[in-house]
């Protein structure tokens, strides 16, 4: 044991990684085909969105359209530099949301904003199994 402590000690000093990442948000948009002129397109309605969805955050009316907005999570921007262990530097700057537009009680299009993290760290690391290393990916993190 006294030969293998100062091994674990070193092997605790050099264990950790180095990179960085951007957190930030991301928006998509998703248009369906016009349903009308298509005799084997699925059909999502509003029953079915209030169904899968549930009751949305706000609903909103415009011409001859509905907007039904969905929120969850905030999102976060900032960055991410990885030292040892990653410290996120990031502030809230508005709510995960899917924005759905719907005509003649069908879904033509939906928006959706959401958090993503960029970057990357390389790092070495010692646990039960032994050391590795390598690269990895910061994408979803922190959730």
């Amino acid at each position: 044991m006294t030969k293998t402590a100062p091994f674990l000690l070193l092997c605790l000093l050099l264990q950790g990684c180095i990179g960085g990442g951007i957190i930030k948000s991301k928006t998509s948009s998703y248009h369906w085909y016009d349903s009308h002129s298509k005799t084997n397109a699925e059909v999502y309605t509003s029953t079915w969105l209030a169904t899968n969805y549930g009751k949305p955050t706000s609903v909103s009316t415009n011409a001859n359209e509905e907007v039904w907005t969905y929120q969850s999570d905030r999102i976060w921007a900032g960055v991410m530099p990885v030292v040892i262990v990653p410290i996120p530097l990031a502030v809230p700057v508005g709510r995960e949301r899917i924005v759905f537009v719907i005509r003649d009680d069908r879904i033509v299009s939906a928006t959706q904003s959401r958090q993503q993290t960029v970057g990357g760290a390389v790092g070495f690391g010692y646990g039960p199994c032994g050391g590795t290393f390598g690269a990895f990916s910061l994408e979803g993190f922190p959730r």
